[in-house]
Protein backbone atom coordinates (compact mmCIF):
# COMPACT_ATOMS: atom_id res chain seq x y z
CA UNK A 1 0.00 0.00 0.00
CA UNK A 2 1.44 3.21 -1.07
CA UNK A 3 -0.10 7.16 0.14
CA UNK A 4 -1.93 8.11 -3.36
CA UNK A 5 0.36 11.06 -3.76
CA UNK A 6 3.73 11.43 -2.53
CA UNK A 7 3.96 13.17 0.83
CA UNK A 8 6.72 15.17 1.65
CA UNK A 9 8.55 15.27 4.88
CA UNK A 10 7.98 18.94 5.26
CA UNK A 11 4.49 18.49 5.74
CA UNK A 12 5.14 16.39 8.65
CA UNK A 13 7.29 18.86 10.03
CA UNK A 14 5.26 21.77 9.75
CA UNK A 15 2.61 20.15 11.50
CA UNK A 16 5.07 19.32 14.50
CA UNK A 17 5.74 23.44 14.18
CA UNK A 18 2.25 24.29 14.39
CA UNK A 19 1.57 21.91 17.19
CA UNK A 20 4.32 23.95 19.43
CA UNK A 21 3.36 27.14 17.57
CA UNK A 22 6.79 27.63 16.38
CA UNK A 23 7.08 29.30 13.21
CA UNK A 24 9.74 28.24 10.90
CA UNK A 25 12.14 31.24 11.92
CA UNK A 26 11.64 29.70 15.36
CA UNK A 27 12.44 26.28 14.82
CA UNK A 28 15.64 27.75 12.17
CA UNK A 29 17.01 29.04 15.36
CA UNK A 30 16.50 26.04 17.47
CA UNK A 31 18.51 24.03 15.03
CA UNK A 32 21.09 26.30 13.73
CA UNK A 33 20.09 26.32 10.49
CA UNK A 34 19.13 29.56 8.13
CA UNK A 35 15.52 29.83 7.50
CA UNK A 36 16.12 29.21 4.10
CA UNK A 37 16.83 25.52 4.61
CA UNK A 38 14.05 25.20 6.64
CA UNK A 39 11.59 26.46 4.44
CA UNK A 40 12.65 24.33 1.52
CA UNK A 41 12.74 21.17 3.44
CA UNK A 42 8.93 22.16 3.86
CA UNK A 43 8.28 22.84 0.60
CA UNK A 44 9.72 19.57 -0.63
CA UNK A 45 12.87 21.36 -2.81
CA UNK A 46 15.42 20.13 -0.75
CA UNK A 47 16.38 16.67 0.82
CA UNK A 48 16.84 15.73 4.60
CA UNK A 49 20.29 15.01 4.80
CA UNK A 50 21.14 12.94 7.95
CA UNK A 51 23.06 15.58 9.96
CA UNK A 52 19.83 17.88 9.54
CA UNK A 53 17.92 14.49 10.89
CA UNK A 54 20.01 14.63 14.22
CA UNK A 55 19.31 18.31 14.49
CA UNK A 56 15.66 17.39 13.88
CA UNK A 57 15.73 14.73 16.54
CA UNK A 58 17.57 16.41 19.07
CA UNK A 59 14.98 19.35 18.78
CA UNK A 60 11.95 17.48 19.01
CA UNK A 61 12.50 14.32 20.25
CA UNK A 62 12.10 12.02 17.87
CA UNK A 63 14.76 9.58 16.39
CA UNK A 64 17.10 10.46 13.03
CA UNK A 65 16.09 7.32 11.41
CA UNK A 66 12.29 8.31 11.52
CA UNK A 67 13.42 11.42 8.88
CA UNK A 68 15.25 9.61 6.73
CA UNK A 69 12.74 6.87 6.41
CA UNK A 70 10.35 9.66 5.41
CA UNK A 71 12.80 11.42 3.07
CA UNK A 72 13.66 8.24 1.12
CA UNK A 73 9.89 6.97 1.15
CA UNK A 74 9.14 10.66 -0.28
CA UNK A 75 12.12 10.52 -3.16
CA UNK A 76 10.92 7.21 -3.76
CA UNK A 77 7.52 7.57 -4.07
CA UNK A 78 8.14 10.53 -6.63
CA UNK A 79 10.00 8.31 -9.07
CA UNK A 80 7.55 5.38 -8.70
CA UNK A 81 4.27 7.83 -9.76
CA UNK A 82 6.58 10.66 -11.73
CA UNK A 83 10.22 9.49 -12.89
CA UNK A 84 10.57 9.99 -16.49
CA UNK A 85 10.87 6.27 -17.95
CA UNK A 86 9.76 4.26 -15.16
CA UNK A 87 7.23 2.30 -17.01
CA UNK A 88 9.26 1.92 -19.72
CA UNK A 89 11.81 0.15 -17.21
CA UNK A 90 9.48 -2.34 -16.21
CA UNK A 91 8.68 -3.26 -19.54
CA UNK A 92 12.13 -3.89 -20.82
CA UNK A 93 12.72 -5.58 -17.70
CA UNK A 94 9.65 -7.93 -18.79
CA UNK A 95 11.35 -8.45 -22.50
CA UNK A 96 14.91 -8.94 -21.56
CA UNK A 97 13.53 -11.36 -19.22
CA UNK A 98 11.94 -13.52 -21.95
CA UNK A 99 14.89 -13.77 -24.56
CA UNK A 100 18.69 -12.57 -24.56
CA UNK A 101 17.78 -9.32 -26.90
CA UNK A 102 21.48 -8.42 -27.77
CA UNK A 103 22.40 -11.72 -29.15
CA UNK A 104 19.09 -11.71 -31.33
CA UNK A 105 19.67 -8.41 -32.03
CA UNK A 106 23.54 -8.85 -32.92
CA UNK A 107 22.17 -12.38 -34.81
CA UNK A 108 19.25 -10.74 -36.88
CA UNK A 109 17.57 -12.97 -35.82
CA UNK A 110 14.69 -9.84 -34.96
CA UNK A 111 14.61 -6.87 -37.04
CA UNK A 112 14.57 -4.05 -34.32
CA UNK A 113 16.59 -1.07 -36.51
CA UNK A 114 15.99 1.31 -33.00
CA UNK A 115 16.13 -1.03 -29.39
CA UNK A 116 14.18 1.99 -27.85
CA UNK A 117 11.36 1.27 -29.79
CA UNK A 118 10.02 -0.80 -26.82
CA UNK A 119 6.72 -1.76 -29.19
CA UNK A 120 8.47 -3.13 -32.29
CA UNK A 121 10.91 -4.67 -29.57
CA UNK A 122 8.25 -6.25 -27.86
CA UNK A 123 6.68 -7.58 -30.67
CA UNK A 124 10.01 -8.57 -32.54
CA UNK A 125 10.04 -10.64 -29.39
CA UNK A 126 6.63 -12.30 -29.35
CA UNK A 127 7.30 -12.91 -33.57
CA UNK A 128 10.76 -14.71 -32.62
CA UNK A 129 9.07 -16.98 -29.35
CA UNK A 130 5.84 -17.45 -31.43
CA UNK A 131 3.99 -16.20 -28.01
CA UNK A 132 1.21 -13.75 -28.62
CA UNK A 133 2.16 -11.57 -26.05
CA UNK A 134 5.27 -11.18 -23.61
CA UNK A 135 4.17 -12.66 -20.69
CA UNK A 136 3.84 -15.75 -22.17
CA UNK A 137 5.09 -18.98 -22.56
CA UNK A 138 7.35 -19.99 -25.21
CA UNK A 139 5.40 -22.99 -26.67
CA UNK A 140 9.11 -24.65 -27.22
CA UNK A 141 9.82 -24.23 -23.69
CA UNK A 142 7.37 -27.17 -22.39
CA UNK A 143 8.78 -29.37 -24.87
CA UNK A 144 12.52 -29.80 -23.65
CA UNK A 145 13.43 -33.17 -22.28
CA UNK A 146 14.36 -33.34 -18.75
CA UNK A 147 18.11 -34.85 -18.42
CA UNK A 148 17.64 -36.22 -14.97
CA UNK A 149 21.10 -35.58 -14.11
CA UNK A 150 22.32 -34.78 -10.50
CA UNK A 151 23.10 -31.58 -11.81
CA UNK A 152 19.61 -30.90 -13.38
CA UNK A 153 18.60 -27.11 -14.30
CA UNK A 154 15.73 -25.67 -15.70
CA UNK A 155 16.70 -24.76 -19.28
CA UNK A 156 17.31 -20.77 -19.81
CA UNK A 157 16.10 -18.32 -21.62
CA UNK A 158 19.07 -18.21 -23.95
CA UNK A 159 18.50 -22.10 -24.69
CA UNK A 160 15.13 -21.66 -25.55
CA UNK A 161 16.51 -18.81 -27.91
CA UNK A 162 18.58 -21.70 -29.36
CA UNK A 163 16.11 -24.00 -30.07
CA UNK A 164 13.82 -21.80 -31.26
CA UNK A 165 16.12 -20.62 -33.99
CA UNK A 166 16.75 -24.58 -34.65
CA UNK A 167 13.10 -25.33 -35.18
CA UNK A 168 12.57 -22.32 -37.24
CA UNK A 169 15.78 -23.04 -39.71
CA UNK A 170 14.45 -26.83 -39.73
CA UNK A 171 10.61 -24.81 -40.91
CA UNK A 172 12.55 -23.86 -43.41
CA UNK A 173 14.27 -26.51 -45.37
CA UNK A 174 11.50 -28.17 -47.83
CA UNK A 175 13.54 -29.93 -49.67
CA UNK A 176 13.80 -33.12 -48.17
CA UNK A 177 12.68 -36.73 -48.32
CA UNK A 178 10.38 -38.50 -46.37
CA UNK A 179 11.78 -39.49 -43.68
CA UNK A 180 12.66 -43.45 -43.51
CA UNK A 181 13.75 -44.85 -40.22
CA UNK A 182 14.95 -48.29 -41.97
CA UNK A 183 16.63 -46.28 -44.68
CA UNK A 184 18.55 -44.49 -41.78
CA UNK A 185 19.22 -47.69 -39.83
CA UNK A 186 20.52 -49.35 -42.89
CA UNK A 187 23.37 -46.74 -43.55
CA UNK A 188 24.25 -45.07 -40.35
CA UNK A 189 27.00 -47.21 -39.45
CA UNK A 190 28.60 -45.91 -42.44
CA UNK A 191 27.81 -42.69 -42.45
CA UNK A 192 31.10 -41.43 -40.59
CA UNK A 193 33.07 -42.86 -43.22
CA UNK A 194 32.38 -39.57 -44.65
CA UNK A 195 34.60 -37.53 -42.24
CA UNK A 196 37.63 -39.37 -44.91
CA UNK A 197 37.64 -36.43 -47.17
CA UNK A 198 36.17 -32.68 -47.71
CA UNK A 199 33.62 -33.07 -50.32
CA UNK A 200 32.60 -36.21 -48.71
CA UNK A 201 31.94 -34.20 -45.41
CA UNK A 202 30.71 -31.51 -47.37
CA UNK A 203 27.54 -34.55 -48.75
CA UNK A 204 26.72 -35.32 -45.23
CA UNK A 205 23.90 -32.75 -45.09
CA UNK A 206 22.32 -33.27 -48.42
CA UNK A 207 23.17 -37.35 -47.52
CA UNK A 208 20.74 -36.84 -44.26
CA UNK A 209 18.34 -34.91 -46.38
CA UNK A 210 17.62 -37.90 -48.90
CA UNK A 211 17.08 -39.73 -45.58
CA UNK A 212 14.09 -37.55 -44.42
CA UNK A 213 16.47 -35.59 -41.67
CA UNK A 214 16.45 -32.27 -41.29
CA UNK A 215 20.10 -31.06 -40.36
CA UNK A 216 20.45 -27.97 -38.82
CA UNK A 217 23.52 -25.28 -37.79
CA UNK A 218 22.71 -23.37 -35.38
CA UNK A 219 25.94 -21.27 -33.77
CA UNK A 220 25.79 -21.78 -30.04
CA UNK A 221 25.03 -18.90 -27.98
CA UNK A 222 27.43 -17.49 -25.16
CA UNK A 223 26.94 -19.12 -22.02
CA UNK A 224 24.75 -22.07 -23.45
CA UNK A 225 27.50 -24.76 -23.96
CA UNK A 226 25.15 -26.11 -26.32
CA UNK A 227 26.80 -29.33 -28.91
CA UNK A 228 23.33 -30.39 -30.54
CA UNK A 229 19.74 -31.11 -30.59
CA UNK A 230 17.15 -33.59 -31.35
CA UNK A 231 13.31 -32.53 -32.25
CA UNK A 232 10.67 -33.59 -34.41
CA UNK A 233 8.28 -31.13 -36.39
CA UNK A 234 5.88 -33.67 -36.27
CA UNK A 235 5.22 -37.32 -36.23
CA UNK A 236 7.21 -37.85 -39.67
CA UNK A 237 9.85 -34.41 -39.97
CA UNK A 238 12.55 -35.32 -37.60
CA UNK A 239 15.06 -32.35 -37.07
CA UNK A 240 19.15 -32.73 -35.80
CA UNK A 241 20.67 -29.69 -35.16
CA UNK A 242 24.64 -28.90 -33.86
CA UNK A 243 26.05 -26.11 -33.07
CA UNK A 244 29.69 -26.34 -33.89
CA UNK A 245 30.66 -24.85 -30.23
CA UNK A 246 34.33 -26.33 -31.03
CA UNK A 247 34.88 -26.41 -35.07
CA UNK A 248 36.76 -29.17 -34.77
CA UNK A 249 35.99 -33.02 -36.96
CA UNK A 250 35.95 -34.95 -33.76
CA UNK A 251 33.01 -32.70 -32.22
CA UNK A 252 31.06 -32.78 -35.20
CA UNK A 253 31.12 -36.46 -35.47
CA UNK A 254 30.45 -37.45 -32.21
CA UNK A 255 27.62 -34.86 -31.96
CA UNK A 256 25.86 -35.68 -35.27
CA UNK A 257 26.18 -39.62 -34.55
CA UNK A 258 24.69 -38.84 -30.82
CA UNK A 259 21.73 -37.27 -32.27
CA UNK A 260 21.25 -39.79 -35.11
CA UNK A 261 20.59 -41.93 -32.16
CA UNK A 262 18.28 -39.99 -30.19
CA UNK A 263 16.63 -39.96 -33.65
CA UNK A 264 16.47 -43.58 -33.94
CA UNK A 265 15.55 -44.01 -30.29
CA UNK A 266 12.57 -41.91 -30.90
CA UNK A 267 14.31 -39.47 -28.53
CA UNK A 268 12.55 -36.46 -29.02
CA UNK A 269 8.96 -37.27 -30.64
CA UNK A 270 7.16 -35.27 -27.94
CA UNK A 271 10.12 -33.12 -26.29
CA UNK A 272 13.19 -31.08 -27.63
CA UNK A 273 16.18 -33.38 -26.56
CA UNK A 274 19.05 -30.35 -26.03
CA UNK A 275 22.69 -31.60 -25.44
CA UNK A 276 24.90 -29.32 -23.55
CA UNK A 277 28.35 -30.14 -22.81
CA UNK A 278 27.78 -33.36 -24.82
CA UNK A 279 32.14 -33.71 -26.06
CA UNK A 280 35.08 -31.60 -24.92
CA UNK A 281 37.29 -31.32 -21.32
CA UNK A 282 33.83 -29.72 -19.87
CA UNK A 283 31.49 -32.85 -21.02
CA UNK A 284 29.18 -33.60 -18.79
CA UNK A 285 30.33 -37.60 -16.78
CA UNK A 286 28.43 -40.71 -17.79
CA UNK A 287 27.85 -41.57 -14.40
CA UNK A 288 26.08 -38.11 -13.99
CA UNK A 289 23.81 -38.47 -16.99
CA UNK A 290 20.33 -40.27 -17.45
CA UNK A 291 19.66 -43.93 -19.73
CA UNK A 292 18.59 -41.63 -22.67
CA UNK A 293 22.02 -39.74 -23.01
CA UNK A 294 23.72 -43.55 -21.89
CA UNK A 295 22.15 -45.08 -24.45
CA UNK A 296 23.00 -42.50 -27.01
CA UNK A 297 26.76 -42.03 -26.40
CA UNK A 298 26.78 -45.77 -26.62
CA UNK A 299 25.50 -46.00 -30.02
CA UNK A 300 27.52 -43.23 -31.07
CA UNK A 301 30.88 -44.75 -29.41
CA UNK A 302 30.24 -47.27 -31.60
CA UNK A 303 29.12 -45.78 -34.65
CA UNK A 304 32.02 -44.00 -35.12
CA UNK A 305 34.84 -46.57 -33.62
CA UNK A 306 33.54 -49.76 -32.72
CA UNK A 307 34.46 -50.80 -28.77
CA UNK A 308 36.23 -53.52 -29.47
CA UNK A 309 38.24 -52.50 -32.04
CA UNK A 310 39.32 -49.44 -30.20
CA UNK A 311 39.94 -51.43 -26.77
CA UNK A 312 42.26 -53.57 -29.10
CA UNK A 313 44.59 -50.15 -30.49
CA UNK A 314 44.82 -49.54 -27.22
CA UNK A 315 46.12 -52.63 -26.13
CA UNK A 316 48.51 -52.83 -28.85
CA UNK A 317 49.91 -48.91 -28.83
CA UNK A 318 49.57 -47.82 -24.86
CA UNK A 319 51.18 -45.63 -24.22
CA UNK A 320 52.83 -44.96 -27.37
CA UNK A 321 50.42 -43.20 -29.58
CA UNK A 322 52.48 -41.37 -32.27
CA UNK A 323 51.06 -39.58 -35.22
CA UNK A 324 51.73 -42.69 -37.39
CA UNK A 325 49.86 -44.92 -35.23
CA UNK A 326 46.83 -42.93 -35.17
CA UNK A 327 47.01 -42.44 -38.49
CA UNK A 328 47.24 -46.08 -39.27
CA UNK A 329 44.38 -46.75 -37.47
CA UNK A 330 42.21 -44.33 -38.41
CA UNK A 331 42.57 -45.37 -42.10
CA UNK A 332 42.17 -49.18 -40.87
CA UNK A 333 38.72 -48.34 -39.54
CA UNK A 334 37.80 -46.27 -42.16
CA UNK A 335 37.34 -42.51 -40.04
CA UNK A 336 39.38 -39.34 -40.19
CA UNK A 337 42.32 -39.21 -37.63
CA UNK A 338 40.45 -36.53 -35.41
CA UNK A 339 38.12 -38.58 -34.77
CA UNK A 340 40.46 -41.27 -33.38
CA UNK A 341 42.18 -39.00 -31.25
CA UNK A 342 38.75 -37.62 -29.94
CA UNK A 343 37.82 -40.62 -28.73
CA UNK A 344 41.43 -41.13 -27.02
CA UNK A 345 40.98 -37.71 -25.86
CA UNK A 346 37.63 -38.33 -24.12
CA UNK A 347 38.37 -41.72 -22.72
CA UNK A 348 41.90 -40.03 -20.84
CA UNK A 349 43.68 -41.96 -22.64
CA UNK A 350 45.83 -38.60 -24.28
CA UNK A 351 45.50 -35.02 -23.12
CA UNK A 352 43.16 -32.76 -25.18
CA UNK A 353 46.87 -30.47 -25.54
CA UNK A 354 48.08 -33.68 -27.74
CA UNK A 355 48.26 -34.14 -31.66
CA UNK A 356 46.14 -30.42 -32.21
CA UNK A 357 47.27 -30.06 -35.73
CA UNK A 358 45.37 -33.62 -36.44
CA UNK A 359 41.80 -31.83 -35.21
CA UNK A 360 40.81 -30.53 -38.24
CA UNK A 361 38.05 -27.89 -38.78
CA UNK A 362 34.91 -28.40 -40.55
CA UNK A 363 32.52 -25.42 -40.33
CA UNK A 364 33.36 -23.88 -43.80
CA UNK A 365 32.67 -27.59 -45.20
CA UNK A 366 29.19 -27.93 -43.17
CA UNK A 367 28.23 -23.94 -42.88
CA UNK A 368 27.81 -23.02 -46.82
CA UNK A 369 24.76 -25.53 -47.16
CA UNK A 370 22.99 -23.34 -45.31
CA UNK A 371 22.05 -19.79 -43.98
CA UNK A 372 24.02 -20.23 -40.60
CA UNK A 373 23.31 -17.35 -38.41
Amino acid sequence: MRPFRPIKPGELLQEELEARDWTQADFAAIVGRPVQVVNEIVAGKKAITPETAIAFSRALGTSAEYWLNLESAYRLDLVRDGGAGANDIERRASIYSKAPVKELLKRGWIDVPDPNNLDRLEREVCRFLDIASIDAEPPIAHAFAARKSRFEEPHTTTQIAWATRVKQMARAITRVAPYSKEALESCIAELPRHSVSDELVAEVPRMLGRLGVRFVVVPHLAGTRIDGATMWLDEVSPVVAVSLRFDRMDWFWFTLMHELAHLLRGDGMTSVVLDAQLVGKDAERTENKSEMEKAADRMAEEWLIPRRTLEAFILRVKPYYSRDAVISFAAEVGVHPSIVVGRLQYKDEIPYTHFRNMLTKIEHLIAPKQVVK
